[in-house]
């Protein structure tokens, strides 16, 4: 029985998982700037456009890449990739706790969404 390439799927993983916080950042960004807090709006979005850049430079599209496929990926990832991938890791952590601190602090945040959607016990 045929096993994808370890590599392959190690790759496979490290983009999902950029998909995946892409897609997260995606939802909070125009959340956020639905409640009134543009701040943390536009800083994700700067953050999203360097995960898109990581795919941009793996796969050569930005979304809709469609790098996967039977048995693996398409292609090996470019020379310093990995590099690049690690940084962003290194800048994104530091990101989060930025956020962390604009968001849940944020009076404005806490008076839309505190309250909300109470569940009551029955």
């Amino acid at each position: 029985m045929f096993q994808v390439p370890k590599r392959a799927s190690y790759i496979r993983v490290i983009l999902l998982e950029l998909s995946r916080i892409a897609s997260h950042l995606l939802w909070m960004g125009p959340f956020m700037a639905d409640i009134g807090a543009q701040t943390p709006f536009f800083y994700i979005f700067r953050e999203r456009e360097l995960i898109y850049d990581l795919f941009e430079a793996a796969t050569g599209m930005r979304m809709m890449h469609n790098f996967f496929c039977i048995g693996g990926v398409a292609a090996d990832l470019p020379h310093g990739w990995i590099d690049k991938c690690l940084d962003f890791c290194d800048y994104f952590l530091t990101r989060v706790v930025e956020y962390q601190q604009l968001i849940t602090r944020n009076p404005i945040f806490l008076e839309r969404v505190e309250g909300v959607g109470i569940v009551c016990v029955v």
